[in-house]
């Protein structure tokens, strides 16, 4: 049997079987009853179904045979003027030989096209409108030019909610014959931050180790830490032991595998939830976190910039 990753086996081939977007699935079911369709541009956070509503509204007009009807491609990978002027110009001028009158061409991460690649993909996508359409799909529709904006009908894509993360989850347990706690479903979603590809892997993960998925097992695969273990090394570090909260924070990272920004990430969350800190404190420390990222972004020794990040934390709660 040909091994799938979950990620392409649970992809609904429907738009209506699609989690999440019920105001984007609403318009776009109608275009396909149509048969009809303008140039659209998907844009979202990752993971929240852009390339699921594409590839299902590609299978709802054409059925399972897309060559020559779909041309999907991934414009960070080719994001330079050639590509537009190449395969997608030579893909788009060919004459369509279905009955929907039109072939679509996929764009995914159109936000990663140079300029130079998005003006010459305007005047493409003029001129063989009568045989082409577009779906552009971007995570920040800001990087788009506004010419290309102007000639896309524009679809925001939200991160999904718990509940759609649960009713993904359904899915796989009645499918793969896995047991997943209530805490593990918490744990997904506070790892995903509504991304449900992520939740997706992370589930796949989890099902080669047990067929009872734990919350402890999700943190272990995912590389993070429990909130419940971030929360006591702030905790310690604001208002005990730096040592403590130091040696703590050491075998978090080794037993979990995190890396430096994933910490302070963690960190950023859990600052927020401690009712024992005042706000002017959690602003102070937000503004750490945020210096501290940067450091670790430019490059900086992660353990010395974590550990000198949570003696800030201390000096700032004994103030």
């Amino acid at each position: 049997m040909k091994f799938l990753p979950w990620t392409e086996k649970y992809r609904p081939k429907r738009v209506k079987d699609i989690i999440g977007q019920d105001h984007v699935k609403e318009v776009i079911q109608g275009f396909l009853k149509k048969k009809s369709m303008p140039h659209l541009l998907f844009a979202g956070p990752p993971g929240v179904g852009k390339t699921t509503m594409a590839l299902a509204m590609a299978h709802e007009l054409y059925g399972d045979d897309l060559t020559g009807n779909f041309l999907e491609l991934n414009a960070s990978d080719e994001r330079g003027i050639d590509v537009v002027r190449g395969k997608i110009k030579d893909f788009a001028r060919t004459l369509t030989a279905n009955d929907v009158g039109f072939k679509i061409i996929f764009l995914d991460e159109a936000d990663a096209l140079t300029s130079d690649a998005q003006q010459a993909l305007r005047r493409t996508m003029e001129v063989y409108s009568d045989v082409t359409r577009f779906i552009l799909s971007c995570n920040y529709s800001s990087k788009i030019i506004e010419p290309i904006q102007s000639r896309t009908a524009a679809f925001r894509f939200m991160p999904l909610t718990k509940e759609h993360v649960a009713e993904m989850v359904k899915r796989i347990e009645k499918g793969e014959k896995i047991k997943v706690s209530k805490d593990a479903l918490d744990a997904l979603y506070y790892v995903s931050e509504g991304d449900l590809r992520k939740v997706i892997n992370v589930l796949q993960g989890a099902a080669f180790h047990s067929k009872e998925i734990t919350a402890d097992l999700v943190y272990k695969v995912s590389s993070r830490a429990s909130p419940k273990e971030i929360k006591l090394i702030l905790k310690e570090a604001l208002f005990g032991d730096f040592r403590k909260a130091r040696d703590k924070l050491r075998s978090v990272m080794l037993n979990y595998g995190l890396s430096g920004e994933d910490v302070i990430i963690q960190f950023y969350k859990e600052i927020q939830k401690i009712d024992e800190l005042p706000d002017k404190k959690k602003v102070q420390l937000i503004d750490k976190i945020g210096e501290y990222n940067f450091r670790l972004v430019e490059g900086a020794n992660e353990m010395l910039q974590v550990e000198a990040l949570l003696a800030q934390f201390y000096a700032i709660g004994k103030e």
